[in-house]
Protein backbone atom coordinates (compact mmCIF):
# COMPACT_ATOMS: atom_id res chain seq x y z
CA UNK A 1 0.00 0.00 0.00
CA UNK A 2 2.80 2.41 0.91
CA UNK A 3 4.53 1.62 -2.38
CA UNK A 4 1.35 2.32 -4.34
CA UNK A 5 0.89 5.61 -2.47
CA UNK A 6 4.48 6.65 -3.20
CA UNK A 7 4.08 5.84 -6.92
CA UNK A 8 0.79 7.78 -7.04
CA UNK A 9 2.38 10.83 -5.42
CA UNK A 10 5.32 10.72 -7.86
CA UNK A 11 2.92 10.38 -10.78
CA UNK A 12 0.89 13.39 -9.66
CA UNK A 13 3.98 15.50 -9.01
CA UNK A 14 5.53 14.57 -12.36
CA UNK A 15 2.39 15.53 -14.26
CA UNK A 16 2.01 18.74 -12.28
CA UNK A 17 5.60 19.76 -13.11
CA UNK A 18 5.05 18.75 -16.75
CA UNK A 19 1.88 20.86 -16.96
CA UNK A 20 3.67 23.88 -15.44
CA UNK A 21 6.55 23.49 -17.91
CA UNK A 22 4.18 23.20 -20.87
CA UNK A 23 2.21 26.27 -19.79
CA UNK A 24 5.43 28.22 -19.27
CA UNK A 25 6.80 27.14 -22.64
CA UNK A 26 3.54 28.08 -24.36
CA UNK A 27 3.69 31.57 -22.85
CA UNK A 28 7.28 32.10 -23.98
CA UNK A 29 6.81 30.68 -27.47
CA UNK A 30 3.70 32.66 -28.34
CA UNK A 31 4.02 35.48 -30.86
CA UNK A 32 3.94 38.66 -28.78
CA UNK A 33 3.55 41.27 -31.53
CA UNK A 34 -0.12 42.27 -31.12
CA UNK A 35 -1.20 39.80 -28.47
CA UNK A 36 -1.70 40.01 -24.75
CA UNK A 37 -5.04 41.80 -24.29
CA UNK A 38 -6.80 38.62 -23.24
CA UNK A 39 -3.99 37.71 -20.82
CA UNK A 40 -4.06 41.16 -19.23
CA UNK A 41 -7.87 41.16 -18.99
CA UNK A 42 -7.70 37.91 -17.00
CA UNK A 43 -5.22 39.56 -14.58
CA UNK A 44 -6.93 42.96 -14.45
CA UNK A 45 -7.75 43.79 -10.83
CA UNK A 46 -11.05 45.71 -10.97
CA UNK A 47 -14.03 43.41 -10.59
CA UNK A 48 -16.19 45.92 -12.46
CA UNK A 49 -15.34 47.96 -15.56
CA UNK A 50 -16.71 51.35 -16.52
CA UNK A 51 -16.01 50.69 -20.21
CA UNK A 52 -14.71 47.72 -22.18
CA UNK A 53 -13.54 48.41 -25.72
CA UNK A 54 -13.87 45.64 -28.31
CA UNK A 55 -12.84 45.50 -31.96
CA UNK A 56 -9.72 45.18 -34.06
CA UNK A 57 -6.56 47.23 -34.58
CA UNK A 58 -8.59 50.31 -35.54
CA UNK A 59 -9.94 50.21 -32.00
CA UNK A 60 -6.71 49.70 -30.07
CA UNK A 61 -4.90 52.30 -32.21
CA UNK A 62 -7.64 54.88 -31.52
CA UNK A 63 -8.27 54.74 -27.76
CA UNK A 64 -5.77 55.02 -24.89
CA UNK A 65 -7.35 53.39 -21.82
CA UNK A 66 -4.49 54.55 -19.59
CA UNK A 67 -5.23 58.16 -20.52
CA UNK A 68 -8.91 57.60 -19.73
CA UNK A 69 -7.89 56.57 -16.23
CA UNK A 70 -5.22 59.22 -15.60
CA UNK A 71 -7.19 62.20 -16.96
CA UNK A 72 -10.83 61.19 -16.40
CA UNK A 73 -10.76 58.50 -13.72
CA UNK A 74 -12.43 55.99 -16.03
CA UNK A 75 -11.67 52.31 -15.33
CA UNK A 76 -11.65 50.81 -18.81
CA UNK A 77 -10.00 47.97 -20.65
CA UNK A 78 -8.97 47.49 -24.29
CA UNK A 79 -10.24 43.98 -25.06
CA UNK A 80 -9.32 44.27 -28.74
CA UNK A 81 -6.94 42.28 -30.91
CA UNK A 82 -5.68 42.35 -34.47
CA UNK A 83 -8.20 41.05 -37.00
CA UNK A 84 -10.91 40.70 -34.33
CA UNK A 85 -13.95 40.09 -36.50
CA UNK A 86 -17.56 40.97 -35.67
CA UNK A 87 -18.35 37.41 -34.48
CA UNK A 88 -15.22 37.43 -32.32
CA UNK A 89 -16.17 40.84 -30.93
CA UNK A 90 -19.61 39.45 -30.06
CA UNK A 91 -17.94 36.81 -27.90
CA UNK A 92 -15.57 39.42 -26.47
CA UNK A 93 -18.69 41.31 -25.38
CA UNK A 94 -20.01 38.11 -23.77
CA UNK A 95 -16.67 37.62 -22.02
CA UNK A 96 -16.60 41.22 -20.78
CA UNK A 97 -20.11 40.91 -19.35
CA UNK A 98 -19.40 37.52 -17.79
CA UNK A 99 -16.15 38.57 -16.10
CA UNK A 100 -16.46 42.34 -15.42
CA UNK A 101 -20.02 43.39 -16.36
CA UNK A 102 -19.11 46.89 -17.61
CA UNK A 103 -21.46 49.86 -17.68
CA UNK A 104 -20.51 50.47 -21.31
CA UNK A 105 -19.23 48.33 -24.17
CA UNK A 106 -17.74 50.38 -27.01
CA UNK A 107 -17.41 48.58 -30.36
CA UNK A 108 -15.41 50.00 -33.29
CA UNK A 109 -17.27 48.83 -36.42
CA UNK A 110 -14.63 48.75 -39.18
CA UNK A 111 -14.75 44.95 -39.52
CA UNK A 112 -18.48 45.09 -40.29
CA UNK A 113 -17.23 45.60 -43.85
CA UNK A 114 -15.53 42.16 -43.93
CA UNK A 115 -17.42 38.94 -44.54
CA UNK A 116 -15.62 36.31 -42.47
CA UNK A 117 -15.88 34.84 -38.97
CA UNK A 118 -12.14 34.60 -38.23
CA UNK A 119 -8.87 35.42 -39.97
CA UNK A 120 -6.70 32.35 -40.41
CA UNK A 121 -3.38 32.80 -38.64
CA UNK A 122 -4.63 35.79 -36.64
CA UNK A 123 -7.32 33.96 -34.67
CA UNK A 124 -4.76 32.93 -32.06
CA UNK A 125 -4.33 36.62 -31.14
CA UNK A 126 -7.88 36.47 -29.82
CA UNK A 127 -8.11 32.95 -28.42
CA UNK A 128 -4.75 32.02 -26.90
CA UNK A 129 -4.97 34.16 -23.77
CA UNK A 130 -8.77 33.89 -23.49
CA UNK A 131 -9.60 33.24 -19.79
CA UNK A 132 -11.48 30.06 -18.99
CA UNK A 133 -15.11 31.09 -19.03
CA UNK A 134 -18.37 30.17 -20.71
CA UNK A 135 -17.85 32.71 -23.50
CA UNK A 136 -14.54 31.12 -24.52
CA UNK A 137 -16.00 27.68 -25.13
CA UNK A 138 -19.06 29.07 -26.86
CA UNK A 139 -16.75 31.03 -29.19
CA UNK A 140 -14.56 28.00 -29.92
CA UNK A 141 -17.57 25.81 -30.67
CA UNK A 142 -19.10 28.45 -32.92
CA UNK A 143 -16.11 29.87 -34.79
CA UNK A 144 -13.43 27.15 -34.93
CA UNK A 145 -13.73 23.93 -36.95
CA UNK A 146 -13.86 20.83 -34.70
CA UNK A 147 -10.59 19.38 -36.05
CA UNK A 148 -8.78 22.67 -35.28
CA UNK A 149 -10.03 23.24 -31.74
CA UNK A 150 -7.29 21.20 -30.10
CA UNK A 151 -4.73 23.78 -31.30
CA UNK A 152 -6.63 26.49 -29.42
CA UNK A 153 -7.08 24.45 -26.26
CA UNK A 154 -3.43 23.24 -26.36
CA UNK A 155 -1.68 25.81 -28.60
CA UNK A 156 1.87 24.58 -27.94
CA UNK A 157 1.50 22.42 -31.06
CA UNK A 158 1.32 25.61 -33.12
CA UNK A 159 4.24 27.40 -31.44
CA UNK A 160 6.69 24.61 -30.62
CA UNK A 161 8.93 25.37 -33.63
CA UNK A 162 9.32 29.05 -32.72
CA UNK A 163 12.21 28.50 -30.28
CA UNK A 164 14.74 29.48 -32.97
CA UNK A 165 13.16 32.96 -33.23
CA UNK A 166 13.05 33.84 -29.52
CA UNK A 167 14.39 37.20 -28.37
CA UNK A 168 14.67 38.87 -24.97
CA UNK A 169 11.21 40.41 -25.47
CA UNK A 170 9.63 36.95 -25.49
CA UNK A 171 10.58 36.58 -21.82
CA UNK A 172 9.37 40.01 -20.75
CA UNK A 173 5.64 39.80 -21.52
CA UNK A 174 3.32 41.51 -23.97
CA UNK A 175 3.59 45.05 -25.37
CA UNK A 176 0.33 46.26 -23.79
CA UNK A 177 -0.33 48.06 -20.52
CA UNK A 178 -2.28 46.61 -17.61
CA UNK A 179 -5.41 48.19 -19.15
CA UNK A 180 -4.65 46.78 -22.58
CA UNK A 181 -3.37 49.98 -24.16
CA UNK A 182 -1.14 49.46 -27.21
CA UNK A 183 0.84 52.36 -28.64
CA UNK A 184 2.65 52.84 -31.94
CA UNK A 185 5.31 55.55 -32.05
CA UNK A 186 6.27 55.62 -35.74
CA UNK A 187 5.05 58.46 -37.97
CA UNK A 188 3.46 58.13 -41.40
CA UNK A 189 2.48 61.14 -43.53
CA UNK A 190 -1.10 60.41 -44.59
CA UNK A 191 -3.08 61.96 -47.42
CA UNK A 192 -6.57 63.44 -47.27
CA UNK A 193 -9.29 60.85 -46.63
CA UNK A 194 -12.00 60.74 -49.32
CA UNK A 195 -15.50 60.59 -47.81
CA UNK A 196 -18.80 59.52 -49.44
CA UNK A 197 -22.17 61.20 -48.81
CA UNK A 198 -23.87 60.22 -45.56
CA UNK A 199 -26.91 58.82 -47.40
CA UNK A 200 -24.73 56.64 -49.67
CA UNK A 201 -25.33 53.08 -48.43
CA UNK A 202 -24.11 49.55 -49.07
CA UNK A 203 -25.45 46.53 -47.11
CA UNK A 204 -23.51 45.07 -44.20
CA UNK A 205 -22.61 41.46 -45.14
CA UNK A 206 -25.39 39.20 -43.86
CA UNK A 207 -23.50 37.18 -41.24
CA UNK A 208 -21.77 40.29 -39.92
CA UNK A 209 -25.12 42.04 -39.54
CA UNK A 210 -26.48 39.00 -37.71
CA UNK A 211 -23.65 39.04 -35.15
CA UNK A 212 -23.93 42.82 -34.78
CA UNK A 213 -27.62 42.47 -33.98
CA UNK A 214 -26.79 39.63 -31.57
CA UNK A 215 -24.38 42.01 -29.81
CA UNK A 216 -27.07 44.68 -29.63
CA UNK A 217 -29.56 42.18 -28.17
CA UNK A 218 -26.97 40.85 -25.69
CA UNK A 219 -26.18 44.29 -24.30
CA UNK A 220 -29.87 45.17 -24.03
CA UNK A 221 -30.59 41.91 -22.17
CA UNK A 222 -27.66 42.44 -19.78
CA UNK A 223 -28.42 46.14 -19.17
CA UNK A 224 -25.10 47.27 -20.67
CA UNK A 225 -24.96 50.44 -22.75
CA UNK A 226 -23.57 49.66 -26.22
CA UNK A 227 -21.83 52.43 -28.17
CA UNK A 228 -20.81 51.92 -31.79
CA UNK A 229 -18.37 54.11 -33.66
CA UNK A 230 -16.36 54.15 -36.87
CA UNK A 231 -12.75 55.33 -36.53
CA UNK A 232 -11.57 57.14 -39.68
CA UNK A 233 -8.81 55.70 -41.84
CA UNK A 234 -7.50 55.97 -45.37
CA UNK A 235 -7.19 53.36 -48.08
CA UNK A 236 -4.48 50.76 -47.71
CA UNK A 237 -2.70 52.33 -50.69
CA UNK A 238 -3.81 55.99 -50.78
CA UNK A 239 -4.14 57.40 -54.26
CA UNK A 240 -4.54 54.07 -56.02
CA UNK A 241 -7.93 53.77 -57.70
CA UNK A 242 -8.75 50.29 -56.39
CA UNK A 243 -7.81 51.24 -52.85
CA UNK A 244 -9.96 54.39 -52.98
CA UNK A 245 -12.99 52.46 -54.26
CA UNK A 246 -12.54 49.82 -51.57
CA UNK A 247 -12.44 52.53 -48.90
CA UNK A 248 -15.60 54.17 -50.27
CA UNK A 249 -17.43 50.84 -50.28
CA UNK A 250 -16.45 50.37 -46.64
CA UNK A 251 -17.68 53.85 -45.81
CA UNK A 252 -21.03 53.04 -47.40
CA UNK A 253 -21.24 49.95 -45.18
CA UNK A 254 -20.46 52.09 -42.12
CA UNK A 255 -23.36 54.32 -43.15
CA UNK A 256 -25.58 51.23 -43.22
CA UNK A 257 -24.39 50.38 -39.70
CA UNK A 258 -25.83 53.76 -38.77
CA UNK A 259 -29.21 52.71 -40.17
CA UNK A 260 -29.14 49.53 -38.08
CA UNK A 261 -28.08 51.48 -34.98
CA UNK A 262 -30.92 53.98 -35.42
CA UNK A 263 -33.41 51.16 -35.93
CA UNK A 264 -32.26 49.48 -32.71
CA UNK A 265 -31.91 52.66 -30.68
CA UNK A 266 -28.14 52.30 -30.26
CA UNK A 267 -25.73 55.23 -30.05
CA UNK A 268 -23.46 55.46 -33.12
CA UNK A 269 -20.74 57.92 -34.09
CA UNK A 270 -19.37 57.85 -37.63
CA UNK A 271 -16.17 59.89 -37.25
CA UNK A 272 -15.51 60.00 -40.99
CA UNK A 273 -17.96 62.93 -40.90
CA UNK A 274 -16.11 64.72 -38.09
CA UNK A 275 -12.64 64.82 -39.63
CA UNK A 276 -12.39 68.60 -39.39
CA UNK A 277 -13.40 68.59 -35.72
CA UNK A 278 -11.01 65.78 -34.71
CA UNK A 279 -7.91 67.94 -35.09
CA UNK A 280 -5.88 65.10 -36.59
CA UNK A 281 -2.67 66.25 -38.29
CA UNK A 282 -1.88 64.11 -41.33
CA UNK A 283 1.80 65.02 -40.95
CA UNK A 284 2.24 63.71 -37.41
CA UNK A 285 -0.67 61.61 -36.10
CA UNK A 286 -0.66 58.42 -38.20
CA UNK A 287 1.37 55.22 -37.84
CA UNK A 288 0.33 54.10 -41.33
CA UNK A 289 -2.47 54.97 -43.73
CA UNK A 290 -5.09 53.21 -41.58
CA UNK A 291 -3.98 53.47 -37.94
CA UNK A 292 -3.24 56.31 -35.55
CA UNK A 293 0.06 56.48 -33.73
CA UNK A 294 0.22 57.44 -30.05
CA UNK A 295 -0.15 61.16 -30.86
CA UNK A 296 -3.34 60.62 -32.85
CA UNK A 297 -4.53 58.12 -30.27
CA UNK A 298 -4.37 60.75 -27.52
CA UNK A 299 -6.29 63.26 -29.65
CA UNK A 300 -8.97 60.71 -30.53
CA UNK A 301 -9.38 59.58 -26.92
CA UNK A 302 -9.79 63.13 -25.63
CA UNK A 303 -12.13 64.07 -28.47
CA UNK A 304 -14.45 61.13 -27.83
CA UNK A 305 -14.43 61.66 -24.07
CA UNK A 306 -14.90 65.44 -24.21
CA UNK A 307 -17.84 65.06 -26.61
CA UNK A 308 -19.59 62.46 -24.48
CA UNK A 309 -19.12 59.70 -27.05
CA UNK A 310 -18.03 57.13 -24.46
CA UNK A 311 -21.06 57.37 -22.22
CA UNK A 312 -19.36 59.50 -19.54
Amino acid sequence: MKKFFAVAVKFILFNAVLAICLLGATGVLRNKEYEGAQDMFAKWKPEHADIVFIGNSHQFCTIDTDLLYSEYGIESFMLSSSAQTVPMSYYAAKEAIELRHPDVICFEVSYCANDFNTVKGMDHCFFDGFPNCKAKYEALNDLIDPEERIYFLLPLGIFHSRWKELTEEDYSGFPVSERGTYRMTNVYVNSEIPVVDEDDLYPVPGEMERYLRMMIDLCEEEDVKLILYAAPFNGQFPGEEGSIEDLKTRERIFNHVGVIAKECGVEYHNLFYELDELGIDNETDWADSQHFNCLGQVKMTRYMMDNGYLGY
